[in-house]
């Protein structure tokens, strides 16, 4: 008997709760953990009043994956939710998933579903690809508010999304819908104002002068701009397809930061647009694309620190801090070299992997300029 046939997809017993929790704990990183178990909490509330459920993949005996369904009524539609996916983080790659999503659409199916609604961890990721192979399509703001109006804040409190930026939403419709992704352009703008209404946030805090609000709008762009065009052009080079998507719960998230007085720069990323795409970390050479990313943003950052001393104009010199400050906390973002749960790795991972010298270069060339910055 082969892997495939000793794997069996059932719904998940009371007393295996325990269980999946556990799957939880050795599969995922802490902040996955913590959205994960409040989508199975919400599925279990659901499964009492006969409209949830979650089921589980074994494997020789034990659980090797895991997910959750439930069922609303929104705007008189019976509409289903796919939430917690997970699989054994030592059994990535067998399909586990693919035969969870099956049988969880299958469940929604047989319970009236006409619309089933899901969110991936990343743009062109595994669980996003095991998606868009089911038939699922991307279903971005402007789709949401043009079918839902403010009601879409409902999609989001039920998947949570409030908190999970950089995840998107997929849309299954039992009426197969031709899919058409929102204009990157309108991507590019969302980012602009995201960041840019963070700034206005600081400065109305601070009491700073006004007229820095259309100011910061410029800086603002020209730093997104540039950082995410070197990506996209390093990539084109190496024959790879990218596309720029804004994160709206990630700026929203933003925004709440800045009223605390914070900066966090969650507007967005570049992404491979190539379907099926993925990262290998012994293989993939894509860190130099990552690298440039990280070096113009600090280039950036030193050009913006250096311009007051060329000027005694105050609102340049107020537009050239918020800039410096913009593009240096564009250049240590992407610089964290951490891997999240899922598989995403972030930009400062790959860099590293690519090449620990650059890594290492860079992260000292923005501690020089943080250095300099104080003193000087």
């Amino acid at each position: 008997m082969d892997f495939q046939e000793r794997l069996f997809v059932r719904r998940m017993q009371l007393s295996e709760k325990e269980d999946v929790k556990a799957l939880f704990a050795r599969s995922l990183g802490i902040t996955d953990r913590i959205i994960f178990q409040l989508s199975f909490d919400d599925a279990q509330k659901s499964a009492r009043k006969q409209c949830g459920d979650t089921l589980i993949e074994e494997y020789d005996g034990k659980i090797v994956g895991a997910v959750s369904m439930r069922i609303q009524e929104i705007e008189n539609t019976r509409t289903g939710f796919i939430d917690a996916l997970v699989v054994d983080k030592q059994l990535r790659g067998k399909a586990i998933g693919k035969s969870l999503v099956n049988g969880a659409i299958l469940w929604l199916e047989e319970r009236g579903c006409k619309v089933i609604y899901a969110t991936a961890d990343r743009y062109n990721s595994p669980s996003w690809n095991i998606f868009i192979h089911k038939g699922f399509r991307l279903y971005e703001a402007p789709q949401q508010l043009r079918d839902y109006g403010l009601n879409f804040l409902r999609l989001w409190l039920g998947e949570f999304y409030f908190i999970g930026f950089g995840t998107f939403f997929l849309r299954w419709d039992k009426e197969p819908i031709k899919p058409r992704e929102t204009d990157e352009a309108w991507h590019w703008v969302t980012a602009f104002l995201g960041v840019s209404i963070v700034w206005w946030i600081q400065i109305l805090r601070s009491q700073g002068p006004i007229t820095l609000v259309p100011a910061s709008f410029v800086v603002t762009a020209t730093s997104i701009l540039v950082h995410e065009l070197s990506q996209k052009i390093a990539a084109r080079s190496l024959g790879i397809q990218t596309t720029f998507k804004a994160w709206i719960s990630g700026i929203l998230f933003s925004w709440l930061i800045a009223l605390a007085g914070g900066f966090f720069p969650a507007y967005g990323s570049t992404y491979v647009k190539q379907i099926d795409w993925r990262y290998e970390p012994q293989k993939d050479k894509t860190g130099i694309i990552f690298a440039l990313g990280s070096l113009v943003s600090l280039v950036l950052a030193f050009a913006f620190w250096a311009l007051p001393n060329l000027t005694t104009g105050s609102l340049i010199m107020e537009s050239a801090r918020l800039g410096y400050a913009t593009n240096l906390m564009l250049a240590v973002f992407n610089l964290i070299p951490i891997q999240a749960a899922g598989g995403f790795v972030w930009d400062g991972k790959k860099i590293l992997t690519w090449n620990r010298m650059a890594w290492a270069t860079l992260a000292i060339a923005i501690i020089a300029l943080i250095i300099l910055d104080i003193f000087f």
